[in-house]
């Protein structure tokens, strides 16, 4: 075996389940950002743990308000999660720059994408920091799904995103 980085045992452990995260910007603008460093955390209560970026936007909205909802995007999102990856909300307006559709959770004000296999309504419980990151441990408020969408997955670290299972 040979020593590798972190960066190339994100590509070996391919693929990772992936989770746009859903915040309200200050301005009361929706704000989207994919990541895979995502894991449940407890049952009872449920709970999940997500990682981001010191600079990400979206962690910075979830601070500020508590809330944000996760949403494994389906396959007809692929160039949207791409895009959305590719820029910090903090400085543009990605979903003005690549629009999808939309829709409503009831509970909060918050929107997913229409293409979306589950969905985790949070409240965040504590940040703690982690290196370079921010590791958020939240409740899970409610929790929906549409088991005929199929869901995105990372690839090769953030290389591409394609369904787990890649159709020829």
């Amino acid at each position: 075996m040979n020593e590798i980085n972190i960066g190339q045992a994100t590509a070996l452990t391919s693929p990772d389940p992936l989770v746009l995260v859903c915040t309200k910007k200050e301005d009361g603008k929706l704000n989207m950002a994919p990541l895979s460093f995502f894991m449940y955390a407890s049952f009872n209560p449920p709970m999940l743990a997500f990682a981001m970026g010191k600079a990400a936007n979206s962690g910075e909205n979830i601070r500020r308000t508590g809330k944000a909802v996760l949403a494994a995007p389906g396959v007809s999102l692929k160039d949207a999660v791409m895009a959305y990856g590719s820029a910090n909300g903090g400085k543009k307006d990605k979903l003005a720059q690549t629009p999808i559709a939309l829709q409503s959770i009831e509970g909060t004000d918050i929107q997913i994408p229409e293409d979306s296999r589950i969905a985790f309504e949070v409240t965040l419980e504590k940040t703690v920091e982690s290196g370079d990151h921010y590791l958020y441990l939240c409740n899970i408020d409610k929790m929906l799904a549409d088991e005929s969408k199929e869901a995105l997955f990372a690839w090769d670290g953030y290389a591409k995103v394609a369904p787990a299972e890649e159709k020829e």
